[in-house]
């Protein structure tokens, strides 16, 4: 790791474009980070704040941006963080974990899974550092939103994860209706995930003691619209797949035998004919 290079943003901003595209914002809206330490965290907190206003209206973009540039107030980097006394790292830590939350929730609304993930995932390793008496209601919502991440579909689809995420928010905060009826709602995803795998493997039918117990409703998103089930009969795809494998192997074997068949007859007629025998060809050769 870079010493003197900054980090924490470039968790959601990777390219340097994007950064001085925020930054750019940042400038022309009036809210660029000032020196100090104590000024950085003040506006830290104001762009938060600011974040949350912009949340309450709808506007997820501006949202986004206040909170990526509160992010960007308190992301200082590794050496200034050596040099920090005890009391400004946990000032850091209280200021980072709230807006990591935020940005979760941020990126749950505009449909961005990945950083979703990735800013529940920097928030949970950074929750034995803070000093607020409410971290593990953050804990919780930050497993909640990575879980729900996790059950969109798409390529940072992982149920099993989502599930383990759940079943710890549900101990933190085991009256939260939301937190509960996603839990549920995942064992069912699992559920016939299970089965499908099952389906495509030839074992359907197998029980799986592994796998939670099945509920009716089931989405396909831990908190989604659910996809109707397969009618009765209906194959599955890798079912289809098999048995237009196996139509066209058992035609390759028939007409195998059949030419070989005839082949010998052929070969026998020659042969019986030569030796002075004749043969009365049977109708069925061809």
């Amino acid at each position: 790791m870079d010493r003197g290079r900054e980090h924490w943003l470039r968790h959601f901003c990777e390219a340097d474009a994007e950064q001085r595209q925020l930054l750019q914002w940042l400038l022309e809206e009036g809210l660029s980070r000032p020196a100090g330490f104590q000024a950085r965290i003040d506006h830290s907190q104001r762009l938060k704040t600011l974040g949350n206003d912009w949340y309450g209206r709808d506007d997820y973009r501006r949202a986004l941006h206040c909170n990526l540039g509160a992010l960007h107030s308190v992301d200082f980097t590794p050496q200034e963080q050596l040099d920090m006394d005890d009391g400004q790292r946990l000032a850091v830590a209280n200021m980072l974990l709230p807006i990591v939350s935020n940005l979760a929730q941020v990126f749950l609304k505009r449909g961005d899974w990945r950083n979703a993930i990735k800013a529940a995932t920097l928030g949970l390793r950074h929750l034995g550092k803070t000093s607020l008496e409410d971290a593990n209601k953050f804990e919780a919502k930050l497993r909640f939103r990575r879980a729900l991440a996790r059950g969109e579909p798409g390529p940072e689809r992982d149920l099993g994860r989502a599930l383990d995420d759940l079943r710890e928010a549900a101990r933190i905060m085991p009256t939260s209706a939301d937190i509960r009826g996603c839990l549920e709602n995942c064992k069912g995803l699992l559920r016939k995930e299970h089965k499908l795998q099952a389906e495509a493997a030839g074992t359907a039918g197998q029980d799986d003691p592994d796998a939670p117990d099945a509920l009716d409703g089931e989405s396909d998103g831990c908190g989604g619209a659910g996809a109707e089930l397969r009618e009765e009969g209906q194959l599955s795809n890798a079912q289809e797949k098999f048995a237009e494998h196996v139509g066209r192997c058992l035609g390759k074997l028939r007409r195998y035998w059949r030419n070989t068949r005839l082949t010998f007859l052929r070969t026998a007629r020659k042969l019986l004919s030569l030796a002075g025998f004749s043969w009365a060809w049977r109708s069925d050769e061809t």
